[in-house]
């Protein structure tokens, strides 16, 4: 990869692309020169996206189809970085989980990780240069709030499933990170008030977390987040792996 953050030809794979984190990174990337493949299951979000970033190329999968995701990858020659960001977040409380609740937010947050991973991974160790892989982590997955019981798993598990890899995939020179953000104000966090807890109850949630938080930040600037992501996609941090690096003020 080039140095100084310079991603002039350096092929990244955004996954969740058409919106929040995924877009604000993918938008950084196009404009530090990346080939930025921006994977996303909204062909409007993507649209959108094309029109902002016209150098992008535009990928519209589910990824919690593996045959749709294999055939709609599969034209992708070896990237230098897969950064795995698409994610939900169902709020119940626990007698209120049931197993569509469980099995959607496990299905996107972690199986889909998972096997797109293997996908790319292949593809990496066939060409030989190695690579970094960053996982859009959570604070929630190493500090549970209520209401969100199954996303806390989903995002525990995505962290020590980041350290399993770094630490198979190190033998090919690949690097596996994890970015475990705090709250940013996107379309997700604003989603949460119009699900099935009572909204009170969410804004209480939300604003113990921020009494919690050292700096007093009611949201992590968008910014924090995603020269971070690109920090560690970057070749400036050829010897980190299997670490969970958090941006989340210091809760």
């Amino acid at each position: 990869m080039s140095s100084q953050n310079n991603f002039t030809g350096v092929k990244v794979l955004v996954t969740g692309a058409g919106r929040g984190i995924g877009r604000a990174i993918v938008t950084e990337l196009h404009a530090r020169g990346a080939i930025v493949y921006a994977l996303s299951k909204n062909p409007d979000n993507l649209a959108s996206l094309k029109e902002q970033c016209p150098k992008i190329i535009s990928i519209c999968a589910d990824l919690t189809d593996l045959e749709q995701t294999q055939k709609a990858v599969e034209p992708i020659e070896a990237v230098d970085c897969l950064i795995n960001n698409a994610g939900i977040m169902e709020l119940a409380d626990f007698l209120g989980i049931s197993p569509e609740h469980f099995e959607r937010q496990f299905s996107v947050n972690l199986n889909a990780v998972v096997f797109l991973s293997q996908i790319i991974v292949k593809k990496m160790i066939a060409a030989g240069n190695g690579g970094s892989i960053l996982n859009m982590s959570s604070i929630l997955g190493q500090r549970p709030v209520k209401f969100c019981g199954i996303y806390n798993c989903t995002k525990a598990a995505l962290d020590m499933l980041t350290k399993s890899m770094a630490l198979e995939l190190a033998v090919h020179k690949i690097r596996v990170n994890s970015l475990n953000s705090g709250m940013v104000q996107t379309d997700l966090i604003s989603g949460l008030m119009g699900q099935e807890i009572d909204p009170k109850e969410v804004e209480k949630v939300i604003m113990r977390l921020i009494e919690r938080t050292p700096t007093q930040t009611s949201f992590m600037p968008m910014s924090d987040i995603v020269n971070t992501a690109l920090f560690l996609a970057s070749n400036q941090t050829s010897q980190i792996t299997g670490q969970c690096l958090a941006v989340d003020g210091g809760i």
